[in-house]
């Protein structure tokens, strides 16, 4: 059970984020909320709970990190896009995916409920229209070769009519990508405000996006997960070290000081971080990066 209390004051502390009584009081339903687990596919989902309208963005937005411009899986996306493709991205803030895949496609186009990213959006010459699925569906209905909808999942109210109106942009052979974050993710504080509604309403894993995607009646034709910031390793070889050398009589205090950084720079020297990226083996040892991808398409009888 996680106190809205606590959501609202983490919102105010760690990002700044200045929130009027009416925004409150519209966005908490009751006292607190629970974390929940679908018995089927894995997803946990917070009960009760109530999706951050508009007027909660807009105030939220007046936080200066809440916003990042870029995601590893655009680029993952990217390389999966046919050359002269038609792409929809919903929720495309002021459009640093479209442009970034401009050049290589056929057409690219957004939905995003923001004026000031759409105006931003258009300055850049993308083509973003206002609003979401629900009301811009049927203006791409049967005409995208790829829908993409990046770390947006985790807000919707209902994923599964919001899968089902991603698939209703698809032309037939098309494919849906989904990035949401990781609830495995190894960075993950003890309580992230951001991750609670009025933000985020689901958590979660790849083997719940996995199943959830199955359900709603697409094939999973790929699967990955964002490489792990080297930080985070170094950081727990460093706490470790120092907490083995601390131990040692006598020595203890001096070598809990020095030790640590001589480990991580030999275990998590540059060279040898960059060969741990191309072979997986900090995720192999249970590393986790922010967010995991999924491209999927319509099943083929």
């Amino acid at each position: 059970m996680v106190p809205f209390r606590e959501i609202w004051d983490g919102l105010r502390v760690t990002w700044g984020a200045r929130f009027s009584e009416e925004v409150i009081r519209r966005h908490t339903p009751s006292g607190e909320v629970s974390l929940l687990e679908c018995p089927s596919c894995g997803v946990q989902f917070f009960d009760p709970s109530v999706a951050g309208d508009a007027g909660f963005y807009r105030e939220l937005g007046t936080s200066p990190r809440y916003y990042s411009p870029w995601k590893w899986e655009f680029d993952w996306v990217k390389a999966r896009l046919a050359a002269g493709a038609a792409v929809l991205d919903v929720g495309c803030g002021s459009g640093d995916f479209l442009a970034h895949v401009a050049p290589k496609v056929r057409r690219a186009a957004g939905l995003e409920y923001s004026l000031p990213a759409v105006a931003a959006a258009r300055a850049r010459g993308l083509e973003v229209l206002e609003g979401g699925l629900a009301e811009r569906a049927a203006d791409f209905e049967g005409s995208c070769d790829a829908v993409c909808a990046f770390h947006v999942l985790e807000h919707a109210p209902d994923p599964v009519s919001f899968l089902g109106l991603m698939r209703r942009c698809l032309r037939p052979g098309g494919f849906v990508f989904l990035s949401v974050p990781n609830r495995f993710r190894s960075g993950r504080l003890p309580f992230e405000p951001l991750d609670c509604p009025p933000h985020h309403l689901t958590r979660w894993s790849p083997a719940a996006l996995e199943a959830f995607v199955r359900r709603a009646g697409l094939a999973v034709a790929e699967t990955a997960s964002e490489p792990v910031d080297v930080a985070i390793p170094r950081e727990r070889v460093r706490e470790r070290v120092r907490a083995a050398a601390e131990k040692i009589p006598g020595a203890g205090r001096v070598l809990g000081k020095w030790l640590p950084p001589l480990a991580w720079r030999l275990v998590l020297s540059s060279p040898l971080a960059a060969l741990y990226r191309r072979t997986g083996i900090l995720e192999r040892a249970g590393f986790h990066g922010f967010s995991v991808a999924v491209r999927c398409g319509e099943v083929r009888s």
